[in-house]
């Protein structure tokens, strides 16, 4: 009976534990989405997606111009995902979802080569930038493997 109480006590205490949690190693991105005219007329998330796990980051990307109201073009947002990785980034209309950009090394309005998602190689404690802004680009399903066609 002895050794049982210790034990309860033991799980008591780690309970109560300071320790922090541990947290992977994360790399900050920068992107700007781009729908023509150097910004966005919609507000949209961004997606940057893990493409061996699927696991995905988004963030609110807010409005620039719309309906002639002429407005500031909208700053590029930043956000953090974990590193190391591979990720594909794209961008997805809030008012619209079937209105989707990828990240393919390719801007707006322009003849593409390819409109495969360009995937980024990215480090713990890096930086960096991703353009978003080709129509034509085929983005994947979130929460698993990336099985669209992508390219480093």
């Amino acid at each position: 009976m002895r050794y049982w109480h210790g034990f309860v006590l033991l799980l008591a205490l780690a309970a109560c534990s300071n320790l922090p949690t541990p947290r992977l190693a994360q790399a900050t991105i920068t992107a700007t989405f781009d729908m023509g005219g150097g910004g966005a007329g919609f507000a949209a998330t961004i997606f940057a997606q893990e493409v061996s796990s699927g696991k995905t980051f988004h963030v609110f990307y807010p409005a620039g111009s719309h309906g002639g109201v002429v407005l500031p073009t909208s700053p590029p947002v930043s956000f953090s995902v974990d590193a190391p990785g591979t990720y594909v980034f794209y961008a997805v209309l809030i008012n619209e979802d079937s209105y989707h950009f990828g990240a393919t090394g390719c801007k707006v309005a322009s003849d593409c080569a390819s409109s495969e998602l360009v995937a980024l190689d990215v480090q713990p404690g890096g930086s960096y930038q991703v353009y978003i802004g080709d129509r034509a680009a085929v983005i994947p399903a979130t929460g698993v493997p990336v099985t669209v066609p992508w390219h480093k």
